[in-house]
This record gives structure tokens, sequence and C-alpha cells, in this order.
């Protein structure tokens, strides 16, 4: 006798579970890149939890799973920023040309996220990878016989020129117009800014020039006490007693 088969059975279809929609997956490098996206965008002073939470699609109370709040979000984006900074580890490489990579990193990297200056150069650092990039620094020109207290101020210089020049590739307008030192009688002026009309151009070339001198200081004797001294200044007169 012939065996039969059972006809197959319609598969019923799978309920649908019900409570909320499924949220996008958050971490901490989302919200990093979110919040530097809305720094970079609209400003450090447009970085909410409200607007961060809104970018990611999540609530706002749901952040703080995952951050501890703005001196968090500081140390993230901060991390962001430097991961785009070089130092140069090959032993083959002259300390010189080493430092000068890590300046035109430096100021690239912050040129790129202008609006994060103010912030980042006023606050705390105290992630680890900041901490390890002048670590770096400071290995490269310490072991290149460098003293340890010229380098940090070598590092710092570097630093801070690199922020300055960064900032102001980033502006409007030009800074220094030819036409208007010619105009308020400042011909000194009005001659070397004459062929000077791109504000960015201006800017980047001025750094580098610069970064190339100061690098060329240390030549010599990175430890060598300054040879100018600077006549001492008379002290300001001091205000009568009771005067506001």
């Amino acid at each position: 006798m012939a065996e039969t088969l059972d006809a197959p059975q319609a598969a019923s279809p799978s309920r649908r579970r019900s409570g909320r929609p499924s949220s996008p997956k958050i971490d901490e490098s989302r919200i990093a890149e979110a919040a530097l996206a809305i720094i970079d965008e609209r400003g450090w002073p447009s970085l909410t939890m409200a607007a961060l939470a809104a970018r990611l699609g999540v609530r706002a109370p749901s952040l703080y799973h995952h951050i501890g709040g703005q001196d968090h979000l500081v140390d993230l984006v901060r991390g962001l920023v430097v991961q785009q900074i070089v130092v140069p580890e090959d032993p083959a490489l002259d300390w010189r040309d080493a430092f000068y990579r890590f300046g035109v990193s430096y100021y690239r990297a912050f040129a790129k996220h202008p609006n994060t200056i103010q912030t980042l150069s006023t606050t705390p650092i105290r992630d680890s990878l900041t901490l390890h990039m002048y670590e770096s620094v400071l290995r490269l020109l310490h072991g290149a016989g460098w003293d340890l207290t010229r380098a940090f101020e070598a590092m710092l210089g570097v630093e801070h020129l690199a922020l300055g020049f960064a900032y102001e590739w980033n502006a409007e307008d030009l800074m220094l117009d030819s036409h208007l030192a010619a105009g308020s009688e400042a011909p000194l002026l009005a001659e070397i800014t004459r062929d000077r009309t791109e504000q960015p151009v201006v800017a980047e070339s001025t750094f580098l020039s610069l970064l190339r001198r100061y690098i060329a200081m240390f030549d010599s004797d990175p430890d060598a006490e300054p040879s100018f001294q600077p006549t001492p200044e008379e002290p300001d007169p001091q205000p009568p007693k009771g005067t506001p």
C-alpha cells in the first residue's frame, strides 16, 4: 500500500512583538563623532544633550548610560581631534624633521576643527590619548639630548603657535587689507600685505615659515640660555589708596 504524505502546513504568521521600536545602537565612538559634527557645524555652545540626542536619534537620558556629562564629552571630542595629530617615532628620523611634522599635523588637525580650539585649549586634559601624545613629543626631544624643561617649553611653544594660526586660517575675511593700511598712513604694512590677499594662504605660509625658524633656534644648543635679556620696565605707579 502506497504511503501517503501529509500536505504541508501553511506557516503561521509570526506575531509582532509589542513595545517600543528599537533605538539606534550608540556607544562612545558614535557619541563623540556626533558631538564633533555639531561643534564643527554650529559651534560648541550648540552642543547640548538635547541636540546630541536628536542627532543620534535617541532620547537624551539614554546618553547618560554612556557618558558622564559635558566634561566627558570634552574628553571624547579632544580624543577625536588628537587622533589626527602625528608624532613620528621613526628612530632614523632627525628630531628636527619629526618635531616639524608634529607641528604641522597639530596645526592642520585644529584648522579642520576651529570651533574646538577655545574649549580644548582652556580645559584640563584628562584623556589618555592626549597625555600619551605629549609623552611621545617629550620622549622624542629628550631622547635627542634635550633637557626636559626645554623640551616641555618647546612643545608648548609649537602648540600655541599652531593653535593661533589654525584659528586665523578659518577667518572669514582678510585680516589685514593693504588698501585700508595705505589709507590709514601705514605704508610699510600696506606694502607687505599688498599681495597677501587669501587669508588661508597667508595663515598657513606664515605658520610654516615661523615653525621652521622656531626649530632652527634650537639647532646649536637647545639647552643654551638666551643671549638677549630685555631691559627691565619701570613698575607701574601704584594708585593712591582709596582710588577705585
